[in-house]
């Protein structure tokens, strides 16, 4: 009797040490627990005019240089005004233009022995984001929400409107539309020299007149996307493809804001 109760109290304590094992991640090919330190943040590396933050909802607060900000951050530029910021755990370079509003709804990240997993949504409510975002593993997500779907980026340069437009400067970028009525969705690949134009819900080439107001933001933000890697204990710099305009414009209904 005393044998069989000896080896029901070793199988408990296996087993209780086996579910801890498991639940800490800690096993290979598992993501642990999401990741609260600073990297798993937003930070504000520069800006112009004037740019404000609100947290869960708080009262608005002046930008500050290099503060950092948590999942369920609204930040928003006024007129003239631009917000560089930057996601050091994905490494992530973002410029929001003039008059434009974004909400931090998903940012986590998750490490195991094999890799490292981030989880990013931002939801754009107002305006423009220019974006350059170094390739993330297959199984990361990095999600841009508009009115109209949303933008998924891996890898590549990009511009995205609040009214779902979005224009691709190197790589490519999925972007799953809404159509109008309740009618569903529809995903389509927007390849490098090209935008989705939400308002015909077709892929078109990017036009010269449509980038012209969007070079020195691109191009500011090119050079971040060095500058802040290095600033974050990077050691490569990895520059973008350039840009190639396409051969015969397409002037549709696409304009910057």
């Amino acid at each position: 009797m005393r044998l069989v109760r000896n080896h029901i109290v070793r199988c408990t304590v296996v087993l209780s040490i086996a579910a801890l094992w498991l639940s800490s991640g800690s096993f290979t090919g598992s993501a642990g627990p999401a990741d609260t330190s600073q990297n798993a943040l937003v930070r504000i590396k520069a800006f112009t005019g004037k740019v404000e933050y609100s947290i869960a909802g708080g009262p608005w607060q002046d930008a500050k240089t290099n503060i950092a900000l948590g999942r369920g951050t609204i930040i928003r530029s006024q007129d003239n005004s631009t917000a560089d910021l930057y996601l050091p755990y994905s490494h992530t370079t973002l410029r929001l233009i003039s008059n434009s509003i974004v909400k931090v709804e998903r940012l986590e990240r998750h490490s195991s022995e094999v890799e490292t997993l981030t989880e990013t949504r931002l939801i754009l409510t107002q305006g423009s984001l220019v974006g350059s975002q170094r390739k993330l593993p297959r199984a990361s997500s990095f999600a841009i929400v508009t009115s109209q779907g949303e933008a998924v980026i891996r890898g590549t340069e990009y511009v995205v409107r609040s009214d779902g437009a979005v224009t691709v400067l190197s790589g490519a970028v999925s972007v799953r539309y809404n159509r109008p009525g309740g009618g569903g969705s529809v995903l389509v690949m927007v390849q490098q020299g090209q935008s989705f134009d939400p308002v015909t819900g077709t892929v078109v080439p990017t036009t010269a007149a449509y980038l012209q107001n969007l070079i020195a933001h691109i191009n500011t933000v090119r050079n971040n996307a060095e500058t802040f890697r290095l600033d974050n204990g990077g050691t490569v710099v990895v520059r973008p493809e350039p840009f190639v305009s396409p051969t015969t414009p397409f002037v549709g209904p696409i304009a910057p804001n």
